[in-house]
């Protein structure tokens, strides 16, 4: 897969944190020697008068903040106001070679921000790149990060994006002194109704649950070279069992799949993925299945 780290798109809010996802984006931009392109909307803020002077003092102030940082590439700084974000945003992922947006993750505010598909949902579920949604502040180092897999989808997609998973968390602890933990959840109870009958044997026992996901595992420890103390199989559903095991393991970063991409149902319902992303106590690394 493309190197996600080549083309940072970072979408600021004009916000008094837009300085703690700056400071996570120039960091990954020092390690891997990133482009980066800063992106703010100012869509239907002001008046059109307003709205230019409010961009050419942000503008002059993201200049100022930077320099104060110590970055030495100068960025591309990309304002909107002429149109709606996600708009702007797309035609930049579709005229560049960005690679991962990161973005800080807004809170929603109100019911009917929950109801209506926002720029957060696109991010998550839309767009095709990952997505970097910063939480805190990363200034310890010797903290985990956690590979999220899903074991109990079979499908060629899922598999390739479980290896895509485990290849940017190692990409990721390479570059720093961080421990890479892979955690694959499980669930032991059938509740099918039915179970298999042979008329000269019986009832068939059920299936060992874990005994499948460990056999499953298999391939992807010897692929990516996995040693036994950092695999963790864990029963119990991902919405419980992520959070647990990132704060088990000191994570500040937790990356994970959404293979259920362009889902209506995920607007009504949500999925695993927009879930994990609000509930999970750290920066959240939100990989998609590859078109």
């Amino acid at each position: 897969m493309k190197k996600v780290f080549q083309h940072l798109l970072v979408v600021l809010e004009n916000q008094h944190d837009d300085e703690l996802v700056l400071s996570k984006a120039l960091m990954l931009a020092h390690q891997y020697r990133s482009k980066v392109t800063l992106f703010c909307s100012l869509y239907q803020s002001r008046s059109q008068a307003d709205v230019c002077q409010q961009a050419a003092k942000y503008q002059q102030q993201l200049q100022q903040t930077l320099q104060a940082m110590g970055l030495v590439a100068e960025p591309v700084i990309e304002i909107c106001w002429q149109q709606p974000a996600r708009k702007k945003i797309e035609q930049l992922l579709a005229d560049g070679d960005i690679s991962l947006i990161i973005k800080r993750l807004q809170h929603k505010r109100s019911l009917l921000s929950w109801l209506i598909p926002d720029l957060e949902h696109y991010f998550i579920s839309d767009c095709t790149l990952p997505v970097w949604l910063v939480k805190q502040a990363g200034n310890n180092t010797e903290l985990s990060i956690l590979a999220c897999l899903d074991l109990g989808n079979n499908s060629e997609q899922q598999h390739s994006l479980n290896h895509d998973i485990l290849t940017i968390g190692e990409q990721i602890v390479q570059q720093s002194t961080q421990q890479l933990h892979v955690l694959n959840c499980y669930q032991a109870d059938d509740y099918s109704m039915s179970l298999p009958y042979d008329s000269n044997l019986g009832f068939a026992p059920l299936p060992d649950i874990q005994l499948q996901h460990t056999l499953k595992l298999k391939p992807y420890i010897e692929a990516h070279h996995l040693p036994a103390d950092i695999i963790h199989l864990s029963e119990g559903l991902p919405d419980d069992e992520v959070p647990k095991a990132v704060l088990n393991y000191q994570c500040q970063l937790a990356i994970i799949g959404n293979a259920h991409q362009h889902e209506f149902s995920s607007v009504l319902f949500g999925n695993t993925a927009q879930y994990l992303s609000r509930h999970t106590p750290c920066d959240v690394l939100i990989i998609k299945q590859a078109d």
